[in-house]
């Protein structure tokens, strides 16, 4: 079985909506684009010299943010695992239509924020992870 686990010490951040400029271009903001690209350096340090994995995948993605999981603040599963997944597309997986399972949980760490993500192959068969 392969499974690729690592942590990003940073304050995990929903995936907003994108923003569209007066000349009809998309963008993101600054935070959200330094957010993922410090999930993706962690990933590539993490994979090293390791490929991207090809098969059907599960995603667990922990959250700690410090607020109460209950604040609005705190950001909705689906859009944290958007910003999360996306940055790990050709680094961790080919691509983030592989994950077929995703798990997302949050927590409160008001002195450690941080973001722990578990990727493992499936198998397609059964649909139970591979041991």
């Amino acid at each position: 079985m392969i499974a690729i686990n690592f942590t990003v010490a940073v304050e995990p951040i929903p995936q907003p909506r994108p923003r569209f400029s007066k000349f009809g271009g998309v963008y993101f903001s600054k935070e959200i684009t330094e957010y993922k690209a410090k999930i993706s350096q962690v990933a590539q340090a993490t994979m090293q010299k390791l490929q991207p994995l090809t098969g059907d995948l599960s995603a667990v993605i922990r959250l700690y943010r410090k607020f109460k999981r209950s604040s609005r603040r705190y950001g909705d599963c689906d859009n944290h695992a958007k910003a999360i997944c996306d940055a790990l597309n050709k680094i961790v997986y080919a691509d983030d239509s592989q994950i077929v399972r995703c798990v997302v949980e949050k927590f409160t760490d008001k002195e450690n924020p941080r973001v722990e993500v578990e990727i493992l192959e499936i198998d397609e068969w059964n649909f139970s992870i591979c041991k």
